[in-house]
């Protein structure tokens, strides 16, 4: 017996590698998210770190209380079992009429795990639609080995590195995820994904958490994790520091050394680790 999701929608995120939308908290609490971290992004280069795009969920509490909204946990445990570990976080937020975008890639790239059955969470804190940007997804491409990449650096992507597949694919069949402010999406972590510039008048804000079980090994230094429900039997995770408070000195340290370990030049992708193996 599933908690939230049904056995139709377990079947889709084996099919397609996706699954939405997951309504995960009410409109209220979505503004009242969303105001959260608006307060937060005026902040940003005094008390609070310039770039929240790699586990922000260490330096705020509701950030973390966010990730660890029962509702979503019952969606995960769907998929993966009762045991939770959250490896990352991070925060995509577009102005109006943004030109940035996020090309065609894998959230796989730069991340070892094995097996790769590690999924994200991705929750609207506004509306996310076409016109403003919202993620598209390829159905399916989940199940293949993972692309070639390049880094482009190109200052308008929103990924840290510009990343972007090289392979020559189909995107024909690429979906637009339109979600409502308190729903949420759902994705496999090898399915392939985008997101167009924000076209509108509107902001598009969303979260994006990631779980996998804690019998999933991490191949890299990079994989840390906190456990969110359950328990780890395993052993394989390092553990991050819990986030007691909002910006303990403690952990913006931790935070600002794994930010330069993950944009380091020398940090290879996984198909780069596999060629050298």
């Amino acid at each position: 017996m599933t908690k939230i999701l049904t056995p139709e929608q377990i079947d889709r995120t084996e099919r397609d590698g996706c699954v939405f939308p997951i309504r995960i908290m009410d409109t209220d609490t979505a503004a009242s998210y969303r105001a959260t971290y608006e307060d937060v992004e005026a902040r940003k280069g005094k008390d609070v770190p310039e770039i929240l795009s790699v586990k922000p969920h260490l330096l705020f509490r509701w950030l973390y209380n966010l990730g660890t909204t029962p509702t979503l946990l019952d969606a995960m445990e769907d998929l993966i079992g009762p045991d939770i570990m959250m490896p990352t976080c991070a925060i995509w937020a577009k102005q109006a009429h943004d030109p940035r975008f996020v090309t065609w890639h894998q959230d796989s790239t730069y991340f070892g795990y094995e097996p790769m059955d590690v999924w994200g969470a991705w929750i609207a804190l506004t509306d996310s639609h076409a016109d403003n940007g919202c993620l598209r997804y390829l159905p399916g491409s989940h199940a293949n080995p993972e692309m070639a990449h390049e880094e482009t650096w190109d200052e308008m992507n929103m990924l840290s590195r510009g990343q972007r597949i090289t392979d020559r694919f189909d995107d024909s069949t690429a979906i637009d995820v339109a979600l409502e402010p308190g729903e949420c999406t759902i994705h496999h972590f090898r399915l392939v994904h985008s997101s167009e510039p924000n076209l509108s008048d509107r902001r598009r804000t969303g979260i994006l958490f990631v779980y996998c079980a804690p019998s999933v090994r991490p191949t890299i230094d990079l994989n840390t994790a906190l456990l969110v429900r359950g328990e780890d039997r395993h052993g394989h995770w390092k553990s991050d520091p819990f986030p007691e408070r909002d910006l303990d000195p403690a952990n913006v340290a931790y935070y600002n050394n794994f930010w330069a370990s993950y944009v380091d030049p020398e940090t290879k992708s996984e198909a780069e680790r596999d060629a050298a193996t």
